[in-house]
């Protein structure tokens, strides 16, 4: 009785111990020495570029639906890029729209066009 006990006890501290190195398997980092510390990933000589610019482009995005008893419904927008600061943070954008109803019961609607703009601050 008493070796199946301790047999039991060393097996089970072997399973925790097994269980925690799968639970962290990385170092303690207080143990890690390094003499040589990593080089910069910059040099102060060269213009640092921010890396959160974002190259922007002309949008158009079109839609519809309807059906020949009915109408049908078209509609357009339209986003373009007009400025954009120098390190990407201030941006405006022009945008434009168009919508009509064209035929059904009523027949064609007059379309409605929509013009304006977009300012964007990133923080």
């Amino acid at each position: 009785m008493n070796f199946t006990s301790s047999f039991l006890l060393i097996a089970l501290a072997c399973a925790c111990a097994f269980s925690s190195s799968l639970a962290y398997p990385y170092p303690d980092p207080r143990e890690i020495v390094n003499l040589q510390p990593e080089p910069l990933a910059y040099s102060p000589n060269f213009d640092v570029v921010p890396l959160h610019r974002v190259r922007r482009q002309f949008q158009l995005n079109g839609g519809g639906g309807g059906s020949p008893k009915q109408g049908f419904d078209l509609n357009l927008n339209a986003r373009a890029p007009v400025w954009q600061s120098h390190n990407g943070r201030h941006s405006f954008d022009a945008t434009g729209s168009y919508g009509q109803h064209l035929g059904g019961p009523y027949g064609n609607s007059r379309p409605q066009f929509g013009a304006g703009g977009v300012y964007t601050f990133r923080f």
